[in-house]
């Protein structure tokens, strides 16, 4: 059964936050010092929280679980979404695969200093990446999209015998018309999101 409870997930630890913590980065980090009584109040809790900061465009953290089984991480901001897809490997969390979505066309963002949501108020899928890691090398894979299809790829391999990396970077272009997507249709509504194999092209999942 899938299940959602809004915490943040360290990235550098590799944990899941408790609620406590969580709540606590919440008030430090996202709600501002001059705080209105509404927002308070949505911080009394994370799903709470969740709900007002869906509404209002403001950041806020998903883990789904599937068993209690940990799946993914959803980072909720205000420029973009970001989705972390997750497992165990060597016991501790993973972060195998993630695809950034932004909410607005950033090359207007930078250009103008405005916000222009894409049509239909979609999401534009700007960034994926992937890990790889077995006993004799951790690959790093990072695609970057811009609208008009030119394509950045990186790809990071570190040799965990010589202790030493090497960075290849490449251009191609590509058909950015799959790349957009609806937006979440409320503060839970990410399930969509993890089913990459139909979100991705096939191109973009030939990688190590």
């Amino acid at each position: 059964m899938i299940t959602y409870k809004f915490l943040q997930y360290n990235n550098l630890l590799n944990e899941i936050m408790s609620e406590q913590d969580t709540l606590d980065n919440i008030n430090d980090l996202i709600i501002e010092k001059k705080s209105s009584k509404e927002e308070k109040e949505a911080a009394r809790n994370v799903e709470s929280w969740a709900k007002y900061a869906f509404e209002n465009n403001k950041e806020y953290h998903i883990m789904i679980f599937n068993d209690e089984k940990p799946l993914a991480y959803i980072n909720n901001n205000y420029n973009d979404i970001t989705v972390e897809l997750l497992t165990y490997n060597g016991g501790n969390l993973f972060n195998y695969l993630s695809l950034v979505y932004d909410k607005f066309n950033m090359e207007i963002s930078f250009k103008e200093d405005r916000d222009e949501p894409f049509p239909n108020n979609d999401l534009f899928l700007s960034q994926v990446n992937s890990v790889y890691e077995d006993d004799l090398v951790n690959v790093q894979n990072e695609l970057v999209f811009k609208l008009n299809g030119n394509t950045n790829i990186f790809e990071t391999t570190f040799d965990k015998k010589t202790n030493k990396s090497k960075t290849e970077a490449k251009k191609t272009k590509v058909n950015v018309s799959h790349n957009f997507i609806r937006r979440p249709q409320n503060y839970k509504d990410y399930e969509y999101l993890l089913d990459y194999k139909n979100i991705l092209m096939p191109e973009f999942l030939d990688l190590k």
